[in-house]
């Protein structure tokens, strides 16, 4: 029986708490088109790291010689295979740009500038808005130094592996919530209905996408998409590392959890920093000309912009 399974990791944390905290800032964001454009930047800011940081995972596997070997094979060169468990962990970024199909980034440019688009924000305040808070930076930064993990570091590479595990859970349950939200609860309404009578597909990579289709390709309300085959092979990456490397299955488990809640605590404080600007937005946007002028000198994120973050 396999070492590691969802069904583990669903016993270890509380993910109806984890699906809240990001259902309910969706739910926020979605009722003002500002503070919808506000969302899908600091969302698609802190997922496009994701890619480039699981290739840097697989390096690091994959140049770790004889950390992962096979215990059945006496020759070293032979039984190495760090390979084979960084080919699992690569196959999340795989698919990407492959036979010419466009990066999930160009994607999520093209959502996120249709959201600007329904928001009619002009190019200032949108360049206004990609103006990286501090916290942001602080959790890509964590992203960045976890994720990755040390060659020939066991230890750091099965928190990684849990890191990354936890990175495409959770990413299929945010993409799924997002299509229920923005395009169930709110059909033909706001967003959902400015995607179906104005918003305009576009080529990329000389491939027809609609402006949602960076969500669909990674899960839905009412299905999945390739978060869910991601799982599958991070979770293969795990049961092979815990095969193949020299701890023992209860300290593996011990790792792996270490890093499965690493991404799940960056995760609820990027949904509970994004509901809290999305509060401030509306604050902001209520309160008189001449308040909002007196509070500049505080302002922080946002600076020069009629939709000011205090």
């Amino acid at each position: 029986m396999a070492t590691f399974s969802e069904d583990f990791f669903h016993d270890l944390f509380d993910f109806e708490q984890i699906e809240r905290t990001v259902t309910s800032t969706i739910r926020l964001a979605v009722k003002d088109p500002v503070a919808l454009y506000l969302f899908f930047q600091r969302y698609s800011y802190f997922n496009g790291y994701a890619s480039a940081m699981i290739a840097r995972l697989a390096s690091t596997i994959g140049l770790s010689r004889y950390t992962f070997s096979n215990p059945e094979l006496i020759v070293k060169e032979e039984a190495d295979r760090g390979m084979d468990i960084a080919a699992q962990v690569m196959s999340a970024a795989a698919d990407e740009g492959a036979n010419g199909t466009p990066v999930h980034r160009a994607l999520a440019q093209f959502t996120v500038k249709t959201v600007g688009d329904y928001g009619e924000l002009n190019d200032r305040e949108r360049n206004q808005f990609a103006q990286i808070p501090s916290w942001l930076q602080e959790i890509v930064r964590d992203v960045i130094s976890t994720y990755e993990g040390k060659v020939d570091d066991e230890a750091s590479m099965v928190r990684a592996m849990g890191f990354h595990m936890a990175s495409e859970m959770l990413g299929d349950r945010e993409y799924a919530l997002l299509d229920m939200v923005v395009r169930h609860e709110n059909q033909g309404i706001g967003f959902d209905r400015y995607l179906k009578q104005v918003a305009k597909p576009a080529l990329i990579n000389d491939h027809r996408y609609t402006a949602w289709s960076w969500v669909l390709i990674h899960s839905r309300h009412d299905g999945t998409g390739v978060e869910a085959e991601h799982s599958e092979f991070a979770l293969s990456a795990l049961n092979m590392a815990v095969r193949y490397g020299s701890a023992s299955e209860k300290q593996m488990k011990i790792w792996a959890e270490e890093g499965f809640r690493t991404f799940v605590e960056l995760q609820q404080r990027l949904f509970r920093e994004i509901c809290r600007e999305c509060l401030e937005l509306a604050q902001n946007k209520a309160m008189p000309a001449e308040i909002l002028e007196s509070k500049k000198s505080d302002v922080t994120g946002l600076k020069g912009t009629k939709y000011q973050i205090v």
